[in-house]
């Protein structure tokens, strides 16, 4: 047994997308060893953003061997009158190669057939390597690639050398037109020095004394080691965001981290504007004080040693300095309009191409939330719809406008305007619920004003898209559209908001005028993907969901809220559960096709029956009274009571 490494060589990979290239080589290379049935200890995958590389400890040098039956054609067309081959067993032989005294006739249960015993592997692992690699990028699945030299091989960035050992014997292959080598390179910053690599077990260590980390792993905690010791060292702690870490890990082969800083004076900025600059321009880490407030002191990897601080440090905050000096600029600029006169604006901001401007969808929002209203109490007319209007006007301003790395912050500097120009507080707050939630997992409407405004955005924006070409999928979902019906469903879960949806819908989609063949297919599709989102988000057993579909109440809150309850009753109690569908099972079937009609007591002939029928009188108001309270767990358990009593009628 030994060692097998592959590293390929690269010019900087996007950070996000080596993630998935990376899984990928790993499940290339475990299915490949799997199938030719070579024994190994484990495959480990490292990368940065200038190289990908596979290393697999203790390979077997040769595969497995085994034995197997293959079956040919029947006796009785394997063979002539006079017992010799005919052409149906000679192409079987031929197909196999095989030779004829390498079969023999066996009996089973269609009757006599030709058989043959095949051995099997056996073969060097070298072998099998050679053969594979030269394929390998053929086997990857990439969203984007591109060609950098003659061979006709793609990747997502040109591969400038291939390393290839097993044990200390290079593989000779060629992959992307590049021979393969016992070669690899240190860090570019730091001399960029050719290493020759004797063998795989060196290959880590060889890398580390040249300023490269090619463990991810390491690199990350090593990354987050050095932030969390400069925040003890300053009494900071730092802003959790696990995606900018995650993409930080990949933009860096050194692990070096500094600390900067950057004029008090920015802190009069939002903290949402500050943050977004950090991070989407310059992937810094924010940090903030003990009380909570923003520190103005960040956090930077370099991909260079921390001993180049004073020499990298200003760079950085210069141009931290410059991002936040035009931030201070578009908020300066932006307060001295007040938002209401912005309004007019949205008629100037296209919504889609074909559809309108964001104005009009306003308007079609408006008439929504009046359907919303009129199911939901508790609804404060006069702010929702002061609200409504403001809702989308931080989207004329300079800050989002012409921000770019802002355009994320809408909703957010909405609210951070209305308060800056002395709106109300809770009007503040409506206007940044209804971009609420953005993404899985995130914060929910506070409001229920919010809460109704972001569910007639989100659902105008669903028709909206159905109305421009927008192909409704069952697997795919590059508008997001999957993911902006199960926002409803949560904000609905959440915040009882109540409403019957297919009347909602319909009026979305005769403001945008959809076709009724559309409205259909969508609201196919809606279905279809409130049983996904309550099986999968919830965790709710697929019959359960079916039977509270099955029901077809178009209340999406009364949905949710019986189908958990069934489920939370299931976990709880599956045998009683079992019973109790069994009983009302049995009496659903027994009344299957009989008009209801009133009960004569005087036909009863068994004491069961007289029983029965005085609990149902008792029961049936109360579970009635019940459901009516949409008390559910409540008429559960006044059903269980009827159990005995339909057990003993049966």
């Amino acid at each position: 047994m030994t060692d097998f490494l592959l590293e390929l060589g690269v010019e900087e990979l996007p950070p996000f997308e080596i993630y998935d290239i990376a899984h990928q080589m790993e499940m290339i290379f475990k299915e490949f060893l799997e199938e030719n049935r070579i024994p190994f200890e484990r495959i480990n995958i490292y990368f940065t953003p200038r190289r990908i590389a596979v290393l697999i400890t203790n390979l077997a040098d040769t595969q497995e061997t085994w034995e197997s039956e293959i079956v040919g054609p029947p006796a009785k067309i394997a063979f002539d009158a006079d017992g010799n081959p005919t052409k149906a067993l000679s192409g079987f032989l031929e197909s196999r190669g095989l030779k004829l005294e390498d079969v023999f006739i066996e009996e089973n249960r269609k009757g006599a057939y030709v058989k043959a015993r095949m051995k099997g592997g056996g073969k060097s692992s070298i072998e099998l390597l050679n053969a594979f690699l030269p394929g390998l990028l053929l086997k990857l699945k990439l969203t984007k690639s591109m060609r950098w030299n003659n061979s006709g091989a793609r990747f997502l960035r040109p591969i400038r050398w291939v390393l290839c050992l097993l044990g200390k014997e290079v593989l000779p292959v060629e992959i992307g037109g590049l021979k393969a080598g016992n070669t690899t390179y240190g860090h570019r910053l730091k001399g960029n020095e050719k290493i020759c690599v004797p063998e795989p077990r060196l290959y880590l260590k060889l890398l580390e004394e040249r300023y490269v980390v090619a463990d991810p792993v390491l690199r990350r905690e090593t990354i987050r080691n050095k932030l969390h010791r400069i925040c003890e060292e300053r009494q900071l702690v730092w802003e959790e965001d696990d995606e900018l870490l995650s993409e930080v890990v990949n933009l860096v082969e050194y692990p070096g981290v500094i600390a900067g800083s950057f004029p008090d004076k920015y802190l009069e900025l939002p903290d949402a504007v500050t943050i977004t600059a950090m991070k989407q321009h310059q992937r810094y880490f924010a940090l903030r004080r003990l009380n909570g407030e923003l520190s103005h002191y960040f956090i930077t990897a370099i991909d260079n040693t921390e001993d180049l601080e004073r020499e990298i440090g200003p760079n950085h905050e210069k141009v931290l300095r410059a991002r936040l000096e035009d931030a201070e600029f578009y908020m300066h600029e932006d307060l001295k309009v007040p938002l209401e006169s912005k309004v007019e604006e949205l008629k100037k901001v296209v919504f889609r191409e074909g559809i309108g401007s964001m104005f009009d969808k306003i308007e079609r929002m408006k008439l929504l939330c009046e359907e919303l209203r009129a199911t939901n109490c508790n609804i404060r007319a006069d702010l929702l719809y002061k609200a409504l209007y403001l809702c989308k006007v931080d989207l004329t301003t300079l800050m989002i406008k012409d921000g770019k790395e802002f355009t994320k912050l809408e909703g957010i500097i909405g609210m951070e305007y209305a308060l800056r120009q002395g709106k109300d507080e809770e009007l503040a707050r409506i206007i940044y619920d209804h971009v609420l939630p953005r993404f899985p997992g995130d914060e929910l409407p506070l409001t229920q004003e919010g809460a109704l405004i972001s569910i007639s955005d989100k659902i105008d924006n669903l028709f909206a898209f159905l109305k421009s070409g927008a192909q409704l999928s069952t697997s795919s979902d590059p508008f997001g559209l999957r993911r902006t019906l199960y926002a409803i469903f949560e904000i609905v879960k959440v915040k009882k908001i109540r409403f019957d949806f297919v009347k909602l819908a319909k009026k979305a989609a005769e403001l945008l005028e959809v076709e009724i063949e559309d409205f259909n297919e969508f609201m196919e599709w809606a279905w279809k993907r409130l049983e996904n989102y309550l099986e999968e988000k919830e965790g709710i057993r697929y019959d359960i969901v079916d039977s509270v579909i099955g029901a077809r109440t178009n209340d999406l809150w009364e949905i949710i809220e019986r189908a958990r309850v069934l489920h939370q009753f299931y976990i709880e109690n599956q045998k009683e559960f079992e019973e109790v569908v069994v009983g009302q099972k049995r009496a659903h079937n027994i009344l299957q096709g009989v008009e209801p009609q009133a009960v004569s007591e005087e036909l009863f002939e068994k004491d069961e029956e007289r029983e029965l029928h005085r609990v149902l009188k008792i029961t049936e108001p109360m579970v009635r009274e019940a459901l009516e309270r949409e008390e559910y767990q409540k008429a559960l358990k006044y059903l269980r009571s009827l159990k005995p009593y339909i057990d003993r009628f049966f």
